[in-house]
Parts: structure tokens; sequence; C-alpha cells
């Protein structure tokens, strides 16, 4: 689903932000969330191309033909490390099943900043990427790009592993898309400590 490129923009963004090759890594809070995210999505439907006598054709749906939209559980991985007291930075890939036929999978890069304390986190992050979705097995994917404000909130089940949930919706003007989701997130040492 995924283009081979995508594995590149990954390893990438984790390089920049100096979490592959970091020398004082107790010094710097890093993070890895897995969680679920309920998602819904729409995209215009695709157009085929006919080729008749030679001659290719692009034959689009009739003006009526609503976009395809969808919802869905997917998973989701995001590494972040922390750039300044609160400010973090990092990369998070997303793939599953959408509920009626069809497929879906997205590649994001994260900013955001939180407030931390004993109790727990509030973080508001910034989500911009690339997502693919495909309507069903064999056929193409629909890229579309992506651009999401999300609000995270969690609580410590240790010093370092804490229990949250997310939620967000897609600031592009075209784009009703929105996502909800639950978390666990494991930390490189505590997280309150500043």
């Amino acid at each position: 689903m995924m283009q081979p490129w995508s594995a590149v923009w990954i390893v990438a963004s984790l390089a920049t932000t100096g979490c592959l090759w970091e020398r004082n890594v107790d010094h710097r809070l890093t993070r890895m969330q897995l969680g679920v995210t309920s998602r819904q999505v729409s995209v215009d439907a695709p157009t085929a191309t006919t080729t008749s006598g030679g001659v290719a054709r692009t034959i689009s749906p009739p003006a009526e033909a609503p976009a395809l939209a969808s919802s869905g559980v997917t998973g989701a991985l995001q590494f972040t490390m922390r750039a300044r007291r609160n400010v973090y930075f990092g990369g998070e890939v997303e793939a599953g099943p959408l509920q009626q036929s069809g497929y879906f999978g997205g590649a994001y890069g994260v900013a955001g900043a939180e407030i931390s304390s004993s109790v727990g986190t509030l973080s508001v992050e910034l989500t911009a990427g690339r997502q693919w979705v495909r309507n069903e097995l064999g056929a193409d994917n629909v890229p579309r790009s992506m651009l999401e404000p999300r609000v995270r909130a969690q609580l410590p089940l240790t010093p370092q592993i804490t229990i949250g949930g997310v939620i967000g919706a897609s600031a592009l003007p075209d784009d009703r898309g929105w996502m909800a989701g639950i978390f666990i997130g494991m930390y490189s040492f505590e997280f309150s400590r500043p």
C-alpha cells in the first residue's frame, strides 16, 4: 500500500531528529506510542482511463457521484523526541482496513508542545504528511496530503509507561476527516522529569 520512498522518508525523519545517533540520550526524552485509531476519511472518486482505438480517454464520474467516504480502525505508531523543554518532533505511521471494502495508510511528520506533571501530560500537536486510500484489493492507491491538528492527553501507569487518548480533525478545507484514538506510551526515562 505505501510506496517504497515512504520508508526512506520515515527513516530520514527519524534521523533528522537526531535519535539515531544521539550521544546524550539520557538528556533527551524519547517516546514511542502504540495505539488504535478510529478514523473517518473521504477522498474524491478516482477517474478511470480507457483506451479506445489507440487513444486514451479519461472517464470522469458523473457530477452527482459522491466522494469515497469510509471509516475504519487503524493501528498507529508514533516516535518522538524532545527538542526543548516542552517541544517535541518525530514521525508517525498508520495503517489498517476501512469499514467498507478498502485499506488506509499514512506516514506523517509530527511537531508538538506539551505540559507535563506527575499527574500526566496534555499536548497539542500538528501532523502533516501523506495518506493513501485503496478502494479494494488490487485497486490503485488514492494518495492525498494531510494536515491535522490534534490534542493528546495521557496518564502514567508507571514512571515510564503511560496510557492516553488523542483526537484530531483535518485542517484542509476540502477534507472533513477526523480521528480519535487510544494508545500506550513508552518513555526513555520518567516522563515528568525536565
